[in-house]
Parts: structure tokens; sequence; C-alpha cells
């Protein structure tokens, strides 16, 4: 969808402790302005604050608009909107593309209101919680649009060997289109269900190696005046015989945790910054991302389609239903019906949201849910089924950390696990002994996996441990770039020579803000935040970032 942008300067004031029930009004008095995208509580003003942001602003219409659509991509934490003061609802799913029916607009000026909400507070706020292991920013994260609502259109790889695909209209039924793909010239196609196969003329596969994409336009008389168009990859991913395959060939999946934040932008972060952790990616040998913990931007999405990085979205989520963190009496969210719901529907919007990105191959939710309970189980399986539901042919899977005692993975396409053996907690012993416990406890895990799922990939998650950049101590203390570099060179030891383990994903790109002063664990976090990174918060690379390019020379 391309519109109306609504980027730039907003009229704001902030409500610093008020969520928006308090002061949600359009015809609020301005304090000051707020530019979008943007983190209000990366701001001086309202730096580090939670509370309530107003933002207002006018747009002209040139023409008028039959059914508008806002376009919201990324907000924090919840947000309620109005246009001409018709209420547009609140929405609760942060990070996630939002597409809010408007409805009919005249040409002309108009004014368009926002309340957004940065305070996590249950049971205002189901999806995101306070123990969550990463900061919620408030503000909007990547542009708000208006846009003209069209039916997606959605390609599937059907054969990647001929380059048969399948193209779909949502809400399209029986009719006749035409059809092109590419620059090539249009053809007349009849549609069956919204459906209709075709071979692409020329086609070339996507890979990291050889990321090539292709566009598909098409054109139906029951949507005029609209010509729809996508852009899309020709790709199969499989898994099978305990490996993961791409386009027929084995391929092992090396790379990062990565957050959608910035030290000094929050979770806005600029273009460049994605593309220049892509570059860092690559440069080390990588080409895989996982997208920790929720819904990954569109741009950020369309860049690891153009650069060849494969891709593990997942929807927000993390640590559901875990005794180890403290919740309100009576807070136990996995049997709440409203989270459940809003699980399966923000999950079913995100893969509908990335369906034409080659990159995304495995689509998950719920990190480290607690996976060895019944009730857990029944929701896993429910995501599952919403995701095979959509016939997106992406891999699916969560990043479990009951690796003793899971019971979800029943059904999941891969197994994944975290691990942080010797670090969480810190009781690492000498070089001998932590490179024993880091292997044995690989070696423990993989196996009883393997014993399981005899014929499922196994892949870990998450690993890796705290290093502060230029704290550096011979000795190879706890949390210097020495004991970091030891400690990750231990999880690559134990985990290439584990024939059964076919992909690692470390913990993590870059170091960012988790709670800072507001979780229930804060103190267990440095100076507010992780240095887990292998690059600091600034992207400077650790010492460990050479281990890392070694290691992943090793594996093709």
């Amino acid at each position: 969808m391309r519109g109306l942008p609504l980027d730039g300067s907003w009229q704001f004031r902030f409500f610093e402790g008020r969520p928006l029930e308090e002061v949600a009004d359009a015809a609020f008095e301005a304090t000051g302005t707020m530019v979008v995208p943007g983190c209000f509580d990366m701001m001086p003003d309202c730096y580090m604050k939670r509370g309530t942001g107003l933002y207002r602003r006018e747009f002209t219409l040139d023409a008028p608009m039959r059914d508008a659509v806002l376009v919201v991509r990324g907000m924090g934490v919840r947000a309620r909107f109005s246009i001409d003061g018709r209420d547009l609802g609140v929405h609760s799913y942060p990070y996630a593309t939002l597409e809010i029916p408007a409805g009919k607009l005249a040409a002309g000026r108009h004014t368009v209101f926002a309340a957004v909400d940065n305070i996590l507070e249950w049971p205002r706020v189901k999806m995101a919680q306070p123990f969550y292991d990463f900061y919620f920013y408030g503000g909007f994260y990547h542009g708000v649009e208006l846009v003209e609502k069209r039916p997606r259109v959605m390609v599937r790889t059907l054969d990647w060997r001929t380059g048969r695909v399948e193209v779909e209209i949502e809400g399209g039924g029986e009719a006749e289109a035409s059809m092109a793909f590419d620059d090539g010239p249009k053809v007349a196609v009849k549609l069956s269900r919204g459906r209709v196969e075709a071979n692409v003329p020329g086609f070339r596969p996507w890979s990291p190696d050889a990321p090539n994409l292709h566009t598909v336009s098409i054109h139906l008389s029951t949507f005029q005046p609209f010509n729809l168009s996508t852009r899309f990859g020709i790709r199969q991913i499989e898994a099978k015989n305990g490996r993961i395959f791409l386009n027929g060939q084995e391929i092992f999946l090396k790379g990062f945790n990565r957050h959608e934040s910035d030290w000094l932008n929050g979770a806005a972060t600029p273009e460049s910054e994605m593309l220049a952790d892509i570059q860092r990616l690559k440069a080390l040998g990588g080409n895989f991302i996982r997208g920790a913990h929720y819904q990954q931007s569109e741009r950020f999405l369309d860049l690891c389609d153009e650069n060849g990085v494969l891709v593990w979205e997942e929807s927000l989520g993390w640590g559901n239903g875990n005794e180890g963190f403290p919740r309100p009496a009576g807070h136990d969210e996995l049997v709440d019906p409203e989270f459940r719901r809003m699980q399966v529907e923000q999950t079913r919007e995100m893969v509908r949201a990335s369906f034409n990105h080659p990159c995304v191959v495995i689509s998950g939710f719920l990190n480290e849910c607690a996976s060895s309970r019944p009730e857990c189980k029944t929701l896993v399986d429910d995501l599952v089924e919403t995701i095979r539901a959509e016939r997106t042919g992406h891999l699916v899977t969560f990043a479990c950390n009951y690796a003793s005692s899971d019971i979800c993975n029943e059904n999941t396409d891969i197994v994944a696990f975290n691990s942080y053996p010797g670090t969480i907690p810190m009781q690492p012993g000498d070089k001998a002994a932590l490179a024993k416990a880091v292997r044995e406890d690989f070696d423990a895990k993989v196996a009883r996996f393997r014993a399981l799922y005899p014929d499922k990939p196994i892949m870990v998650s998450e690993s890796g441990c705290g290093g502060e950049f230029g704290r550096r101590g011979e000795y190879a203390s706890p949390n210097t770039e020495e004991f970091q570099d030891e400690y990750i060179a231990d999880i690559f030891e134990a985990l290439w020579n584990n024939p059964d383990v076919c992909g690692f994903s470390i913990w993590q790109m870059n170091d960012g803000r988790t709670r800072e002063r507001f979780g229930d664990k804060a103190v267990s976090a440095m100076f507010g935040g992780s240095v887990a990174g292998v690059f600091d918060r600034l992207r400077r690379p650790k010492l460990s970032a050479e281990t890392v390019r070694r290691y992943f020379a090793k594996k093709r």
C-alpha cells in the first residue's frame, strides 16, 4: 500500500503517568511538537518517562477516498485514533503493522489524532509486560500513512524449479483478469476463488547468494480503478531428515538475534541503520537474523529480501506462563481468553503482512513460554495451525527454554531452544570447567530432542553472554570482552561439532536497552541494558566479532 504519508511534525503534548483513557482528547492544547516516526520517550522533554503522548496534525486530500485505511507501521504500546473526531478505536499490538479502517473521506482538509500510551499495566495492556526482557518505547516507530483500501496480493511458490506460483487476491472469487510478471506483457487469466496458477517467465530463484526478486501486477474489473501489484521471490524452505533445505540444497542457519532498537532513537531505527546491521552480518559470513521478539518492520524485511538474509519472524511474547516472573495476583496469561485470542490475531496478521517477503523462512511466537504446561501446548498448537492455515510455506517453531520438560514441540517443524550454560546463573568456573559445562549442556539437550523427534531439524535459537565494550582483563572475568569471546568460542565448539545441530543464532547482535528501572529484575541488567551484543550500543565490534567471523566461515 502506498498513499498519503503522514510523517513529519505533529502537534504534541505529554501526560506523565496517565493512561490514554484519562487524557485522550483531540482538542488538546499542544505544548510542543513531535516527529513521526520517532519515540517520544527518547526525546529530552519526555526521556524515559511513561505516560500518554497526544498527537495531532492536519492533512489535505486532493481527491476523495471512498474507503480509507490508516496504516501505522509499528507503535508502542497502545493507541487510540480518530479522524475528524470520528473514533477509530484503541489498538493494542506493539510493533505490529496496523491497518485501521477509516471509511469514506471527502476531498479537502482533515485532522488526524492519536493518543499513544506506553504504560505497561495489566489488564489494560496484555501484549507487553514489565518483565519482558526488552524496553517498550512510546511513539510511532516507522511512520503513518493514509491509503485507499485494496485487497492484498499473495504469491505462493509452488515449484521453485519451474518458477510455478499461485497468485491469490484477498477476498477474490471467480473473475477474469489481466496479469503480468516483471516488465512482461499482460496475459488474460481466469481466477477461481481468487486464485490463479502461472509460470513466471525467465524466473530466477531467491537465495542468500542470489537474492532475485520478481513483481506481479494484476488488474480485475471488479476492483477498478486499482491495478494491484506486489514484489515476491521464488524459493522453497523445507525441514526433513533432521535438516533444513532451501531450494533443495541443505543450508545451515548462522546469525544473530536482533532487536529493532537503537540507544538514541529507540525502536524508530533509521533505514540506514537497518542496512548497516545487515552488512555487518554478511561481513561476518552470516546468513540469518532472528527478529526478536515481535513483528519486523516492513522496510527491514525489504532490505533482507534485497540483500539475501534469511529471517525468523515471531509475534510478540516473552516468558509467558513462566512462574519465575512476578505477576499480579490471579494473573496467568496462558489461561486468559483475551490474551490467547490476541496471540492468535497478532500472529495471523504478522504472517499476512510479511507474506511476500522471501527472506522470511520461519514464523514463530511466544519466546521462552512455559512449554512444559498443558495450557501452553494448546495455545502453541493453535498458533501453529494459525500460521499453517495461511499456506505461506514458512517453517513454524518457537524458542524453547524448557528443554528437559518441553511438551510443545509435537507439531512444530523445527525444534529450537535457548540455553546459557554456566552464565545464567553466572557460575562459569575455570576455562576448562566452562567449556565442559557448555558442551555437556548442549549435547544433552540436543540428544533429548533427537530422541523425541528423530526427523526434525534442531537449532539453538539463543546463547551468548555479556561483554562490556572496552572492559578488558587478562583473567577474562565475567562481563569482560575476553570472557564473552571465550564463552562464544565454547558455544561454537560444542555446536559445530554436533552433527544434529542445523543452526545457531547468537544472543545478540547489538547491546541494547532492557527493563531499565521499571521491570521486576532490572538489577540483572547492566546500566539498564544488555551488554550481550557482539557489537556495542554504538554498533562497534567487540573482541568476539572476529571469533564469530572465524566460526561462521567453517559452516557453508
